[in-house]
């Protein structure tokens, strides 16, 4: 970074040395003045309430005989507060501090069990000083109430307070703050613009740790006595989230420039302003992601709720749940799968150990029924299955998918189980459901960021949507893929296709996946490449009529296709067409890339996140048209590197090794990503 070390606002004639033993021992004197004067205000916060609360209702009588207990009991409350952080942030953001200030699951269990114990002793300091108010002694109720009203009118009062006070007196320069700016690449332009600002008050620091460690950052932050902690605008999301969490209650705040390329803030986010650069209050949402510890043991096993079960003939919940359950059972955990009864007539390239059974491949399946019903299929199958796994004293430990199945939390919390919630895309914004059925799921994501032990989301997109919807925070884990080569295996019998000949399009038939648009498209682009489309309208005939109205002649439409025979034609295709508007990430798409194909992706942001630039985007059915034919003219070694850069990128970002990996350390109370370049790398999943 090319801004110095330590640069003053006001540049002084004996800069500090920030990294410096003295440095930290004048910010450890800092806070400790800081908590003395939070400890004496509330003091005599509780103090004037008890004043206020005798002169109001007049009560008086034992006098002596209370002092004892009222001022015992101030000395408790203030000593409780200050481990519950209510002496270091303001009380509304009490909560925020208790649920932030840890990273992962443990580190959250002792911020949680820090501020409950502080909590705890708050109580019953104000039980002490309503004893000594003569609570026992007939003291009428109205004493009580009147003591309880000032002292919480009084808390809030006075942080308010202290707080305008303060940006007052700095804004004065009679109290000048310590800024410390993240050394980032965004960092240097920033760092100029605040130092040379005419009048600045204050000092700039650098805080010399790689941006990449968070809890190195947040730890020199408090060793520097930082009043604020500046990111530029270059700072992502996730990291500026964790250094806020990681900081909340130590009275640091992290504030992220604003501006170009900065990402937009949330409604309702505090906007600050250091020397006229605008910033942003970064705060970590009210809810963690981890709000239940896992067990250490996990011999019971896991049950996996809420998909169609297993071998995978469905769809991207049903691939991860084959995926998940396989590595659990490879890494010696018990491991069942619940699953619906499935239709006597089988998927094209369903294999022979797809026979009814209890046991598939080491995996426990329990079989049960449902009604065939676009709106109760789901949900009346995971609640026979919650019910089995209740009953019959199943794993207690639960990995539940989808958000329409939320509804059921509390009864599996109410039973002891810990509940990983998967909660899949934004299935709301689909067009086949109807008024109940958007607001069936609006309910399950109301009853997922409240009860769910832990939240999962597979898109960043998706996240970013339930912090800003529900001020909830997540784990995102995406969904993996296996790697092919080019033509392996080979096409499968009976398609009538040849390889390299053909645009392959795989999805379940639903408006937002456009199955008519790719058709429409395939039909005015007049190329010679067929069209093969995999999937069906499950529950709507009419849109499959319009499907194969507008497929052309030659179209092959042969419904589901899954196993070798999916995976053949993934691998011999010439593109792939992706056109779903709605979810997170999809596993139809990761798999194409996984394959190597040239994919062809409808514009939207979360398949912009998926694909990256590693894929064409269209945004409308003419746009497709004018793709079409362009693959159709590649030449070999155009082809060649759009499919070399999306085989890289599957094989960066999305292996089921590390899905596998990540919700094992959910279940066994890791936290996953945290500091992943001192992690050894997961082990491969067994080869089936």
């Amino acid at each position: 970074m090319d801004t110095p070390h330590d640069t003053p606002l006001n540049p002084g004639p004996h800069p500090v040395d920030v990294a410096g033993m003295p440095r930290a021992r004048t910010a450890f004197a800092r806070r400790r003045r800081a908590g003395l004067a939070w400890a004496g205000l509330d003091t005599g916060v509780v103090l004037g309430a008890w004043v206020l609360a005798v002169h109001v209702t007049g009560h008086l009588a034992g006098f002596r005989d209370v002092t004892l207990p009222i001022v015992t009991g101030i000395a408790v409350a203030v000593l409780g507060g200050r481990a519950a952080g209510l002496n270091r942030h303001g009380v509304a953001g009490v909560a925020r501090g208790a649920s932030g200030s840890a990273r992962g699951a443990s580190g959250a269990a002792r911020g949680a069990s820090g501020s409950a114990l502080g909590l705890g002793a708050v109580l019953a300091g104000l039980l002490l000083v309503a004893r000594g108010l003569g609570v026992a002694r007939g003291v009428p109720s109205p004493t009580v109430l009147v003591f309880a009203f000032f002292v919480a009118l009084g808390l809030v009062a006075g942080r308010w307070g202290a707080g305008a006070g303060r940006r007052l007196l700095s804004t004065s320069g009679l109290w000048p703050l310590t800024y410390g700016l993240l050394a980032t690449p965004g960092a240097a332009r920033l760092a100029i613009g605040i130092a040379q600002a005419p009048g600045a008050r204050g000092r700039l620091v650098t805080v010399p740790v790689d941006p990449e460690r968070t809890g190195q950052v947040a730890a020199r932050a408090r060793t520097m006595g930082l009043d604020a902690l500046l990111l530029a605008a270059d700072v992502e999301d996730q990291r500026a989230l964790e250094l806020a969490g990681l900081l909340a209650g130590t009275g640091i705040e992290v504030l992220r420039a604003t501006g170009a390329g900065a990402p937009v803030p949330l409604a309702g986010a505090a906007r600050r302003t250091v020397r006229g650069t605008p910033f942003v209050a970064v705060e970590p949402p009210a809810r963690p992601a981890i709000r239940r510890l896992a067990r250490q043991d996990l011999a019971r096993g896991v049950a996996i709720l809420g998909t169609r079960g297993i071998p995978a003939r469905y769809g991207g919940f049903e691939t991860f749940t084959e995926h998940l359950a396989a590595y659990l059972v490879d890494a010696g955990v018990p491991t069942t799968v619940y699953g619906r009864s499935r239709p006597s007539q089988p998927a094209h390239g369903q294999d022979p150990v797809d026979a009814p059974g209890p046991w598939w491949r080491g995996i426990r399946r329990v079989t049960l029924p449902t009604i065939r019903s676009k709106y109760l299929d789901t949900v009346v199958h995971t609640t026979l299955s919650v019910a089995h796994l209740v009953a019959t004293g199943g794993p207690r430990d639960v990995v539940l998918c989808n958000a329409a199945n939320a509804p059921l939390l509390p009864l599996l919390r109410l039973s002891g189980r810990r509940v990983v919630l998967n909660v899949d895309g934004l299935e709301w914004r689909r067009r086949k459901w109807g008024a109940p059925g958007r607001a069936w799921y609006h309910l399950g994501e109301w009853f997922s960021v409240r009860l769910a032990s832990v939240l999962v989301t597979d898109a960043e997109e998706v996240r970013a949507y339930y912090r800003a919807r529900h001020d909830t925070d997540s784990v995102m884990i995406p969904y993996g893929a296996d790697p092919l080569a080019r033509g392996e295996p080979p096409l499968p019998v009976g398609i009538g296709v040849l390889p390299d000949s053909f645009v392959l399009y795989v999805s379940r038939w639903e408006p937002e996946n456009n199955p008519v648009l790719v058709a429409r498209a395939h039909a005015a682009a007049g190329t010679p490449l067929r069209l093969v489309m995999l999937g069906r309208a499950t529950y709507d005939p009419r849109l499959d009529a319009q499907v194969r109205a507008a497929a052309v002649p030659g179209a092959v439409l042969p419904g589901a296709v899954f196993g070798d025979a999916y995976r053949g034609l993934s691998a011999n295709a010439r593109c792939y067409v992706h056109a779903t508007e709605v979810g997170g990430t999809h596993p139809a798409l990761v798999e194409a890339m996984a394959a190597g194909n040239l994919c062809l992706v409808l514009d939207t942001p979360e398949n912009r996140e998926v694909a990256a630039d590693a894929a064409v985007y269209f945004a409308d059915e003419t746009g497709l048209v004018r793709l079409l034919r362009w693959v159709d003219g590649l030449d070999a070694g155009e082809l060649a590197d759009w499919r070399d850069r999306a085989r890289s990128e599957a094989a960066r970002r999305f292996s089921w090794a590390s899905v596998g990996a990540a919700y094992l350390a959910l279940l066994r109370a890791e936290q996953p990503g945290a500091d992943r370049s001192s992690r050894p790398v997961p082990a491969p999943m067994h080869s089936r």
